[in-house]
């Protein structure tokens, strides 16, 4: 090699020294600005989220402030903030771990005034919101404020769905649904250009629904010897006005969502001609509708069918205790066995409360013998309501006729009177 290539290389070798040496001076100095993105300029809206940072190194550790107050759980080299205070100031202290060598810095954020938005609910709708009448709310955004002079209005839902808006007044928003939660993003533009987007939510509200209560006799419980139940209902004047109604029955155990039967009676009679399937009710719905207003409610009640299975006693004691006292039928809903029931037979009967026998039958006609024959009572609709008279204590003999829907009944047998004192 001669001389000339030996200083050739020697050049070589000295200015890729000094290039490294440069390059290490140049990343063990520290560097603390804090840089936004390029695209933001101030004065920023207000709420603007803005994502300030300074140069990431694993060595180093850092710590936010905003207007000097120390953001516990802002320690990374980022911080992204929604910026709503005029003049606010964020800073960051940079501490070299292997050097304790220390920087920091400091931006200030000035903010354009923000615009308020207003909404006006210019149509209520029904609070049905699956039928078409429950789907013609109408709103109306108003933006204004800070230094804008125009506002363009996008309307949306949080699930998803397209809001219509009228066609010549894109600020109105239509066919909206109640108590559900839609928005308006509104961008309001300023005489230099300069644009902000805010957001406001809104929520339509609908006509009050009518205050109904579905009554029925029975109450709540039918018998397949007597299946008939009469239907009506009741309203609070003080609620929406309704001028008309339809009653929907649902009759089928096997399919309870089948509609069996339906009437625009104000008191309508359903006949059930089957029991209740495992205890699952019969619904019954009944639609009220207003027509000033244009909506309509749907109310339900249950109604559950039993077979009839009677329990007369043996014995009562109509000494005015308030327990006992009467000759009491009625109907055993227990589900006990055969033997359970011929056990309570023996034992006198307790009544907290029953029903009248016109409840479980069409029709029954009750009459009660002496030893002799000679008839002492007889009721053709007899309601629980016999105490014996004034029959002395002693052995008496009923006979029980109950026609049913189904099938008629005839129940015979002996009762003793025991302790009235006569």
């Amino acid at each position: 090699m001669n001389l000339s290539s030996r200083r050739s290389n020697i050049i070589r070798l000295f200015s890729l020294l000094i290039l490294i040496v440069n390059t290490l001076l140049l990343k063990a100095q520290m560097n603390c600005e804090i840089k936004i993105d390029e695209w933001v300029s101030m004065p920023v809206c207000y709420g603007q989220e803005i994502t300030m940072s300074v140069d990431a190194n694993v060595n180093y550790s850092y710590q936010w402030k905003k207007n000097g107050i120390i953001l516990e759980d802002q320690t990374d080299f980022y911080l992204t903030d929604s910026i709503k205070e005029d003049g606010v100031r964020y800073s960051v202290e940079v501490i070299n771990n292997s050097t304790q060598e220390e920087c920091s810095d400091e931006i200030v954020f000035s903010v354009m005034d923000r615009f308020v938005i207003e909404f006006e609910q210019t149509q209520l709708t029904c609070s049905n919101n699956e039928a078409e009448n429950g789907q013609n709310a109408k709103v109306i955004a108003t933006a204004s404020g800070g230094n804008f002079e125009s506002f363009t209005y996008t309307w949306g839902s949080n699930t998803g769905e397209n809001v219509w808006t009228n066609p010549s007044n894109p600020q109105e928003a239509i066919g909206l649904k109640a108590w559900k939660e839609y928005y308006v993003d509104v961008i309001g533009v300023t005489a230099k250009g300069d644009s902000c987007l805010q957001t406001a939510n809104f929520t339509p509200k609908a006509y009050p629904n009518p205050m109904i209560e579905i009554t029925s006799k029975p109450k709540d419980t039918a018998y397949i010897q007597n299946p008939y139940v009469t239907f009506g209902f009741e309203g609070d004047i003080d609620s929406i006005e309704y001028n008309s109604w339809s009653w929907a029955f649902f009759n089928n155990p096997d399919n309870p969502s089948e509609i069996s039967n339906t009437s625009i009676l104000e008191n309508p009679t359903n006949t059930y001609h089957q029991e209740s399937k495992e205890g699952s009710p019969f619904r019954v719905e009944l639609t009220v509708k207003s027509a000033e207003y244009g909506c309509d409610t749907t109310f339900s009640k249950d109604i559950i069918v039993l077979p009839v299975k009677l329990k007369i006693p043996n014995i009562f004691t109509p000494n005015g205790d308030g327990i006992n006292d009467y000759f009491i039928i009625d109907n055993d809903d227990s589900g006990s066995s055969d033997e359970e029931n011929e056990e309570e037979e023996r034992r006198s009967y307790e009544y907290e409360s029953f029903n009248p026998l016109r409840d479980y039958y069409i029709r029954t006609s009750l009459t009660i013998f002496n030893r002799w024959g000679r008839i002492v009572y007889k009721s053709s609709d007899y309601n629980n309501d016999w105490d014996g008279g004034k029959l002395p204590d002693g052995v008496y003999f009923y006979v029980l006729e109950c026609i049913g829907e189904k099938n008629n009944h005839r129940y015979q047998g002996s009762v003793r009177i025991f302790g009235s004192g006569r």
